[in-house]
């Protein structure tokens, strides 16, 4: 008998291990759990589980900058607002202006009479060269916004996940002018690194397929001509996610959405559209990224709305977007190949300025 209580020790001392395991595994599963459902005090989201913490547990977060065009009377009038709402959630921001500001990090692209309103191809067409030579490894998405945009980090990151930042894409608001496909300004949109590294290394400098610096310039309809010309694919947010056929990017005040009246929605806005316009809650996606005409009130608005009020007993179930093949994309979102503006010195339909 004196043999078996070495062996009954043994088992006794394993049985305690594996029982200080398992607490242990419940445990740290009980805190990640605690992590996942957000219930701690202060939490800023009723969501099940953030994207945030999806992100890191699925994928490494999509590396976005944010650049947004402002101008020296509007930095204390809106830039600063946005620095202090969603541009806190950037992975970097870099507003670009006539003039530098330092306290928000205000870089002048332009020259300093050159930061109007009629200046805004200029500025977007500089401030994306000096995004590029200043970032362009760092980053995997690049987002131009106006200062009187809000957008949501969170669900255009979830948009992102679903697409490589190698191949060359263009995400916005799909509109349609001179039988040119393009993606609205107003309701900012994004470029792959692939994306810019053309439109810079190609495209900036030939006139012949992108329109050279110059005033007046219809800053989005001119980046839409420069991006086709060097194989960028258009995708309208409407489309870019499986099972959400809404749009996700507003040109105007979102209001003027939700709002169930046509008259609530300008005619120039249904005419160049190239998606059907919906009004009242049947517009736009659960998933909805960027808002026009958003004045600073506006924006603490939001933020309130977005990341503190919670509704009780609300629980959502969050996924992640599957990830689309190359050849999905390519299928999904061919090249426009618009051989009208393959030269436009002999473009036959375009503004008088252009």
């Amino acid at each position: 008998m004196a043999k078996l209580r070495p062996n009954f020790g043994w088992q006794l001392r394993g049985q305690l291990h594996l029982l200080t395991g398992f607490i242990a595994g419940f445990v740290c599963a009980f805190m990640l759990l605690l992590h996942i459902y957000d219930v701690r005090d202060g939490g800023s989201s009723g969501i099940s589980m953030s994207l945030e913490t999806q992100l890191h547990l699925r994928l490494a977060p999509a590396r976005v900058l944010c650049m947004v065009l402002t101008c020296p009377e509007y930095v204390e009038l809106y830039a600063r607002h946005v620095h202090a709402t969603w541009g806190r959630r950037c992975g970097k921001l870099v507003f670009v202006s006539s003039e530098s500001y330092e306290p928000l990090g205000v870089v002048q692209v332009v020259d300093a009479e050159g930061g109007s309103y009629h200046d805004l191809w200029n500025k977007t067409r500089e401030g994306f060269r000096h995004v590029w030579q200043q970032y362009g490894e760092q980053f995997d998405w690049f987002l131009k916004a106006d200062d009187d945009t809000y957008v949501i980090m969170e669900n255009l990151h979830h948009m992102l996940s679903a697409y490589d930042a190698n191949l060359p894409l263009y995400f916005g608001y799909q509109m349609s002018r001179y039988n040119v496909s393009y993606m609205s300004g107003g309701a900012s949109y994004v470029l792959s690194r692939e994306a810019l590294r053309r439109f810079v290394t190609q495209a900036y400098d030939s006139d012949k397929i992108c329109p050279g610096a110059k005033k007046m310039g219809i800053e989005d309809f001119y980046m839409g001509i420069c991006l086709q010309n060097v194989g960028v694919h258009l995708i309208d947010s409407t489309r870019a996610m499986p099972d959400d056929n809404k749009p996700k990017f507003f040109p105007v005040d979102v209001e003027n959405y939700l709002y169930n009246d046509n008259s609530s929605i300008p005619d120039w806005l249904r005419e160049m559209s190239v998606s059907e316009v919906y009004t009242g809650n049947n517009c736009c996606s659960k998933y909805s990224i960027a808002f026009h005409y958003t004045k600073p009130e506006r924006m603490y608005l939001y933020e309130f709305l977005v990341y503190h009020l919670r509704v009780y007993g609300q629980r959502y179930v969050e996924q992640l977007p599957r990830r689309w093949t190359i050849s999905e994309v390519i299928e999904m979102f061919p090249l426009e190949n618009n051989s009208d503006i393959q030269d436009l010195t002999q473009m036959p339909e375009k503004p008088d300025n252009f």
